[in-house]
Order: structure tokens, then sequence, then C-alpha cells
């Protein structure tokens, strides 16, 4: 055997095993209810990949050293980013809390560096076989599955035990609180949507497709704007992937029937009477006559004008007037949102962000630079929680907390690294290749963290997810 391929063979079933516990382990893992969840996944991803990470820093450090040029400009945004975590705990207000993440939600910079380590060596060593997706696709039906029997009202493994009477309908499957299930959902649908689209087999048209279902299912039982808002920002590069073929179009306007159909049925079925009562906002809207029967009409007719379309080349007029539309209706939102903003607006996120956003102007500018600290945002509300009783831990905006967090410097950090992942994608004009598939996940996750700030099981996905991207988009 060559022992020069050694590490490498040791470092690709090391991506793996990182892949494996942030996309098995982590999401499925739940004990003693959702008291504690977020902290328990948080050191469940740790005990499991620290010693992994630690083991081939060594390795990967070789391998970044002889790679040459190769990924370099992305690897060294990412130390980078981490380095600066790092450098924004230990100039914190409580360095001890800020690095391991004890006073919010356990994403400190330990876990940081630790997610960022598993991203480099995805995006280095994990050959990327959809063979790989089996496991992901089954441990992911079971937790919508489980998702959708709660919100039918069935208590299945007394998971819902102790919740009080509003909190009932808001915690799902494994996965925790709805703005988590809504992350996460952000996070894997759009990779299945991307390979339903693009699959061969029938046999794997119709596992994905039912998936794709189960999934809608999910987004509806997650009863979130911020998953919309998500989708909306994936809208905008996935129809550029969409229009690449009449298989993908045809196979869009599935996908748009199955949602409408997932919708139809949770309004007429009466097991979701007490889970409709809960409904608000878009949810609440789609759910309604008359969207969601022309949400199945689009999608009937989508369906049909497909061949018609191609064969008079006329497909990029449509193209071109629902990128339009999807930028219109983000814009209007944006536009009803600076003119409706109140603190009660967003559930109570137009307090928190007033509130943040104030407590940022007041810090001197030594602070304004480096931030308080990573999971320090507690001391921004500590006036809030004063005035309303609310303890507020985060920002409920990857951007607000950014800032908060690991200030100025980080938020420009922060703005390169997206600027890097969409330059990828457009510069490299990724729509026109199966690699397009891999950036759905991380432009869906952004347009929901607008509104939602990481949770340790949004950490550990994403981390996958962009280094699947950044192997495939900068092979490309």
């Amino acid at each position: 055997m060559n022992s020069a391929k050694d590490p490498d063979k040791l470092l690709k079933w090391t991506a793996v095993y990182l892949g494996a516990v942030s996309c098995l382990l982590v999401p499925l893992f739940i004990r003693n209810s959702y008291f504690g969840l977020i902290e328990l996944k948080a050191r469940v991803y740790l005990y499991a990949a620290v010693p992994a990470v630690v083991l081939m820093a060594v390795p990967v450090l070789h391998g970044l050293l002889a790679g040459g040029k190769k990924y370099r400009k992305t690897i060294i945004l990412l130390i980078a980013i981490g380095v600066w975590a790092l450098f924004s705990s230990l100039v914190s207000l409580d360095p001890g809390l800020s690095f391991l993440g004890s006073k919010g939600w356990s994403v400190g910079s330990l876990m940081t560096l630790v997610l960022i380590a598993g991203t480099i060596i995805v995006s280095r060593y994990l050959e990327f076989d959809p063979r790989l997706l089996i496991p992901v696709m089954i441990a992911n039906t079971i937790i919508n599955i489980l998702a959708i029997v709660q919100s039918a009202g069935f208590n299945v493994f007394g998971l819902q035990n102790g919740l009080i009477r509003e909190q009932y309908y808001t915690y799902l499957s494994t996965i925790g609180n709805a703005n988590s299930y809504s992350g996460y959902l952000c996070l894997v649908l759009p990779l299945f949507w991307g390979a339903f689209m693009s699959c061969g087999e029938w046999s794997t048209k119709v596992l994905y497709g039912i998936f794709a279902a189960l999934g809608s299912m999910g987004i509806i039982m997650a009863n979130s704007d911020s998953t919309y808002a998500g989708v909306g920002v994936c809208l905008l590069f996935m129809l550029l992937f969409v229009f690449g073929s009449e298989q993908y179009l045809r196979r869009s306007a599935i996908l748009l029937f199955l949602h409408g159909l997932c919708l139809l049925f949770v309004r007429y079925c009466p097991l979701f009477e007490a889970k409709r009562a809960t409904f608000k906002g878009l949810s609440k809207a789609l759910a309604s006559s008359p969207y969601a029967e022309l949400i199945c009409l689009c999608g009937i007719l989508l369906y049909l004008i497909c061949g018609k379309l191609f064969r008079s080349g006329k497909e990029r007029y449509l193209l071109i007037a629902l990128e339009a539309l999807t930028a219109a209706a983000i814009i209007l939102f944006a536009a009803h949102t600076a003119l409706n903003f109140s603190d009660i607006w967003g559930n109570g996120r137009g307090a928190i962000w007033r509130s943040g956003w104030e407590y940022f102007r007041g810090l001197p500018l030594r602070r304004k630079i480096t931030g308080i600290g990573p999971e320090m945002i507690f001391a921004a509300y500590i006036r809030l929680k004063a005035e309303t009783g609310r303890n507020v831990v985060t920002a409920h905006s990857d951007i607000l907390q950014i800032l908060l967090a690991q200030g100025i410097v980080g938020l420009g950090l922060y703005f390169a690294f997206w600027g890097r992942m969409a330059a990828l994608f457009l510069g490299k004009k990724l729509w026109k290749t199966n690699t397009a598939v891999f950036f759905f996940p991380l432009a869906a996750y952004w347009g929901q963290s607008l509104f939602c700030t990481v949770y340790p099981i949004t950490a550990v996905v994403f981390s996958i997810m962009t280094g699947l991207y950044i192997k495939n988009a900068e092979s490309d």
C-alpha cells in the first residue's frame, strides 16, 4: 500500500464521519423532551467532532500547504472568520462564557472553530456520491413524519410533556422549536429539490418526490414566515437552474403541485384543526382559499406548457417574468416591513432589533470594532429584560447577531463569505451544472437567517452543506 495515500484515505473517511455526525446523529439525537435540547445537541456534536478534528489537524494543515492555490481564497476566508471569532471571544465581556457559548445557544467561538475545521475537511476530502443521500433521506423522513404526527395532535414518545399550552405546537420532531426546524428545512430540502429535478432513474424520482411531499408538509407544520423567506431567496438562484432544461422545469412544476396539494390536505384534514388555529402570516394565508388551489393550478399549467415553451424557445421570457416577480415580492415584503415596523412586529422581533441596534450605537469604538463576544448577546438585552421580563439571548437575525457579537470586522467577514459563495455561483455560471444544487441550501438558509439566528442544529448541517458546495464549486 502506498503510504503517501494513507493520510488522504483517512481524511476521506473523517469527512464522511463528520457528515454522518452532522446530518444523522445531531438531528436525530434527543433526550428528556425539549428542555435543554439546544445545549445537548451542541455537546453531542463537540464530543463527536472534536477528537476527529484534533487528530486530523496535522494532515489537514499539510494538505492545505501542499495544495498550491487550489481553494486558497475560500480557505483563507474561512480561517479568518474562525480566528476573528476566537479573538472576539478573548476580548469579550467574559472570554470563558463566550468561548463555550454557555449563556447563549452554545455556538461560541469553540463551536465556530470546530465547524470551520469540519467545513475545510469536507471541502477538501469528501467525495460526493448520491448514495450518501440515502441515510440522510431516511433520517429526514423520520424527522418530518414525527413533526406531522405531532402537529396532528399526537404526543409521540411524550416529547411534548411539560410544554405549556402556547408552546405545544411550536416544538417539532427531534429538532426543537419552530425557528430551528425552519432553518433545518431550508438547509435540507433545497438539496433534494435539486436532486429530484436532475435525477435520471424512475425509482429515484419517485423516492425524491415522496420526500419532497413530506418536506412540504414540514414547511407547513413549521408555521414560520422565515421558511418562506428562505425559499424566496433560494428561488432567485434556483430558477436559473430550473429553466436549464425541460425536465427541470417539468419536475419543478410537480414540486409546486405537491406543495399545493399538501396545503389542501392540511386545510381539510380534521386532525390538523388545532394546528391550523395557530397558523399566522404566510402560513395562514397559503393554507386558505384560494391560494392553495392557485398553487396547484400553477403547477398543473406549468407542467402542461413545458414542452411548448422549450420547443418555441420562449422559456427565457417566463424565466425573466418569474425572476422579476420573485424579486418584486421580496422588495415588497421588505417595504411592507419597513412601513409597519414596530416593537410588536414579528412576534416581538421589532423590539429585539431596535434594542440591539440602540445598544450597538451606544458601544465605545473598540467594542463597535470587536463586538461584545460570540454568544454574549444577553448583555445587549439586559435593559429589555428588565422592561418586559423577556429573557433574550439572541438577536433573531444573523446580521445583527454578528454585528453585536463580532463587531464591524466580523460583519465585514460575514458579507465577504456570502459574497464569495454568490460570486462562485454567478461567476462560474454554476446554474448550468448540477453543482448548483449544493448552493440552493446555502441561499435558502441565508434568506431564513435574516429573521433567525444560528442554532447548533443548523450550524452543523450548514457546515457540511458549505463544504460540499466549496468542494464542487471550486472544482468546476
